[in-house]
């Protein structure tokens, strides 16, 4: 814990005249850099370097300035800040005190050290993520938002003040999607108090970032709250000649247009380039069976595969407001509004998959260009109920999401001067690049509506029953416009879905909660089968019971969860036709998971988290013996602060990965990383910290070998960090 940290709260004062305070100025020379540094990094000039803060803002789920691991409140569970220990089901919450610690900067830092999470990433920096067996949905700020997590680019993680998770279907507030669970990103919020800091990251590997966060209140009366975040990167990667840089740019407002009414508004933008970068290694010589091979490609794991001239682009704007309004009688009506541009571009030579003879492959190069909007929307209201002589809660909520996508793409084999026309692994700047044109053209229409309720019914003091439910709607429409224009076609339209759900929950004492709780889902598919159908939607349920513990007061939790999702209908391959897709029957996952978070003690923060997961296959189509997810799955991480005499300032932390092993047509044996860090704090306005990642510099896939790439995880590295706070 930082024992000089200042925690600060909003307060709310009637609203007055608008006067401008030195604050205003800050930000905006802020925002005058963050136009400078978005011009040098789309010339790919190196990024601005900038620095890091830590503010406040949410009063009942804001994590910064705690000084914890823990925090007893989130948004994920309902629409409104709810004690994680009244929500029946198994949630996460990452604090912005570990997203410095561990130096997080990136979503797949922060959902690869979540329980139960397992992310898998490419060389172009994106990655998609399970748990429980599937992949993740994903909200903004409490808006759902269709089909915007997986491979795509993300903001750096210097503009959100947690990452809430709650494991398993979370339909009724979100709809169509993944029963594995939901990612809640909770941007940084201004604060009253003025408030400077800075951050800057120097890497062994080469890179660079640094970090601006600057946060105050705008007026006299503190009504109007403003905040500006700056980040610049620069890195030189692990793999040799790739280089990414980036900048992001992100300000927000909050005003309280009276006593009961607030209006939050928030704008981000980020741009990124990435050069040389390496998709991944060729999956050569992978058989089902085999040892996954480290070092079939030789000995270097910083090899890049791929030319120099491998190029990637990535565009994002996003603006956000939320408008809230209390009532005298304890109802709150909450609207929330979300808008999304993402502009991606690239094009590369990649190997093939597989190697004709060791050290040579096949080329492509791939050429595409894909344009992203994504719309959400959500308005709802929350209050108090009487009956029977108790106080119950409902809320009553609509949300509406839109995702549609413009791509182009094009690819072309290329010839070299190796037998049947292959290149090289190890000298592939000879392949020399032939501008593909545009081949193939989609558009891409994704549309997802509903209404839904859900009541907490105090059936005894300590016993609170949950209901839930959602009428869902979803549509997906494609229209091909390359090498032909054609008509737009419905792929899949369900409507007039009813998605339930029950939850109980007994306070046994007041430090032991115990939960169970039942909820369907549903997940649409866009995969055909031979016949030209499409594969029916995937359907099922989730049963979970478990136990959560609070002590010292609420500074240390812990949680325990047992489930069993059933799921219906998942298309795999065909095995007969290997470009179509079947229903593999009904598939169960299940398995147990255990969280601990918090402070033992005013100076120790401990975070660890354990998962078990099985899956099994009933009536299955297919072989689906494959997996990406691990049966074990433990993480740790710890941190020290001496407080009294001569090591006064000192901090010393560390943690680890480890996991049993996974299969991807190649079987990566388990694996634990380590990691650890010393920090010391000179005053109580600047700190420097020492990180060893990968001590025992172990050899580990961050995506395991199958048909086409795999991605080494990092080697030993070292970061040194230096964060000023005024």
């Amino acid at each position: 814990m930082d024992l000089w940290r200042r925690g600060k709260r909003v307060s709310y004062r009637s609203a007055g005249m608008i006067r401008l305070t030195p604050i205003a100025v800050a930000l905006c020379a802020t925002w005058a850099g963050a136009a400078h540094a978005q011009q040098a990094a789309a010339q790919g000039a190196p990024a601005t370097a900038l620095p890091t803060v830590n503010v406040t803002s949410e009063a009942d789920a804001t994590t910064e300035d705690s000084g914890s691991y823990t925090t007893r409140n989130a948004t994920i569970g309902g629409r409104t800040p709810v004690a994680i220990k009244e929500i029946p089901a198994s949630v996460s919450v990452l604090t912005r005190e570990r997203m410095n610690d561990q130096n997080m900067t990136t979503i797949q830092d922060a959902l690869r050290f979540m329980t139960g999470v397992s992310a898998i990433e490419y060389g172009d920096g994106t990655a998609y993520f399970h748990s429980r067996g599937t992949q993740l949905g994903i909200e903004f700020d409490g808006v759902s938002i269709v089909s915007g997590l997986e491979y795509l680019q993300q903001f750096d993680l210097g503009i959100y003040d947690r990452v809430e998770l709650v494991r398993g279907p979370n339909a009724v507030l979100d709809g169509n999607g993944e029963p594995g669970g939901t990612v809640n990103l909770v941007r940084k919020r201004p604060q009253k108090e003025f408030h400077l800091a800075t951050e800057t990251q120097v890497s062994s590997f080469g890179g660079v970032r640094q970090m601006v966060d600057v946060t105050g209140a705008l007026n006299k009366d503190g009504t109007l709250r403003g905040r500006a975040v700056l980040i610049g990167s620069d890195q030189h990667q692990s793999i040799d000649r790739a280089r990414k840089k980036e900048v992001t740019a992100y300000g927000a407002l909050d005003w309280d247009i009276t006593p009961r009414t607030t209006l939050s508004l928030s704008a981000g933008y980020q741009v990124n380039t990435n050069n040389g970068y390496d998709y991944g290694a060729p999956g050569l010589f992978a058989t089902p069976t085999s040892a996954a091979p480290f070092a079939r490609v030789g000995s270097s794991y910083s090899q890049n595969f791929s030319p120099d001239w491998n190029y990637g682009y990535t565009s994002m704007q996003e603006v956000n407001g939320n408008l809230v309004h209390r009532f005298s009688n304890g109802w709150k009506s909450q609207t929330t509004l979300f808008y999304r541009h993402e502009y991606v571009s690239s094009d590369e030579a990649d190997p093939g998959p597989g190697a004709l003879a060791p050290g040579i492959a096949k080329y492509t190069e791939r050429r595409q260009q894909n344009t992203y909007d994504w719309f959400g929307a959500d308005t709802n209201v929350t209050g108090p109920i009487q009956a029977l002589g108790r106080t119950h809660t409902l809320t009553i909520g609509a949300n509406y999401s839109l995702m549609s996508e413009t791509a182009l793409s094009g690819s072309q084999s290329l010839v070299g001067p190796g037998p049947l026309g292959t290149f090289s692994l190890y000298d592939p700047n000879v392949i020399g690049k032939v501008n593909v044109p545009f081949k193939f053209g989609t558009n891409t229409r994704l549309v997802q509506y509903g209404f839904y309720a859900q009541a907490r019914v105090k059936l005894l003091d300590p016993v609170t029953l949950v209901l839930g439910g959602r009428e869902a709607f979803y549509e997906q429409r494609t229209q091909s416009t390359l090498p032909t224009v054609a008509d737009w076609k419905t792929n899949v339209n369900l409507n007039h879905r009813f998605l339930p759900s029950v939850g109980l929950v007994w306070d046994i004492t007041k430090s032991t909660t115990a939960y169970a709780s039942y909820s369907k889902f549903l997940a649409a598919q866009v995969a055909n089968e031979a016949d030209g159908s499409v594969v029916p939607p995937r359907t099922g349920e989730q049963y979970e019971i478990g136990i959560k513990n609070s002590f010292l007061g609420g500074r240390l939790n812990t949680t325990a969860a047992l489930f069993r999702i059933n799921d219906n209908n998942r298309a795999v391959a065909d095995p007969n036709n290997p470009t179509f897709s079947i229903p593999a029957g009904k598939v169960r996952d299940q398995g147990f998971e255990f969280e601990v978070t918090g402070q033992p003690t005013e100076n120790w923060n401990i975070y660890a988290g354990y998962t078990y997961l099985n899956a099994s296959y009933d009536n299955a189509a297919a072989d689906l013996s494959e997996g990406t997810d691990p049966k074990h799955l433990f993480k740790l991480w710890t941190k020290y602060a001496f407080s009294r005499g001569q090591l006064r300032g000192l901090s010393v932390g560390g943690g680890m990965l480890a996991q049993t092993q996974t299969t991807r047509g190649v079987v990566q044996g388990g694996y634990a990383i380590f990691n650890a860090e010393v920090s010391y704090r000179f005053n109580k306005h600047v700190e420097a910290a020492v990180s060893l990642n990968n001590i025992f510099n172990r050899d580990y896939y961050l995506r395991p070998p199958g048909n086409f790439y795999s991605v080494f995880g990092d080697r030993r590295n070292v970061m040194l960090t230096v964060r000023s706070d005024f």
